[in-house]
């Protein structure tokens, strides 16, 4: 797994104890995200609970997956703050996997929380 590359950070206050977490989403109130819809981004340290949480949300970036996924896959969160493949639509897509990587692993992707929506429309002009 190579480094994380570019990416842009910011950091929120741990909501909860998030010592052994790093690498999955989180939320806005810095505890661990269940969905595209409130994943702020990826934890890249290991705070414990008032500390100070610093979160990747757009760039290169480094995430845990939740099942296998291929290089090129879209990624979306699921439960438990982990990263999959999205089978079934366009909505909250995350980011694009550059490499393969086995469920409980590391993928290396490129992504940016900061649009992810969990459903989108088109207007018509």
């Amino acid at each position: 797994m190579s480094a994380n590359g570019n990416f842009s950070e910011f950091a929120v206050a741990a909501g909860a104890d998030l010592s052994t977490q790093q690498y999955k989403c989180v939320t806005v109130s810095g505890t661990i995200a269940s969905t595209p819809g409130n994943s702020i981004g990826v934890l890249i340290n290991k705070p414990k609970s008032g500390e100070a949480a610093r979160v990747a949300f757009q760039g290169h970036m480094k995430a845990i997956v939740g099942a296998a996924v291929t290089a090129a896959d879209e990624l979306v969160v699921t439960t438990s703050g982990y990263l999959i493949t999205n089978a079934t639509s366009t909505s909250g897509i995350v980011g694009k996997a550059l490499k393969s990587a086995a469920s409980g692993a590391l993928v290396e992707f490129v992504g940016n929380f900061a649009i992810a929506r969990t459903s989108y429309s088109i207007g018509i002009v």
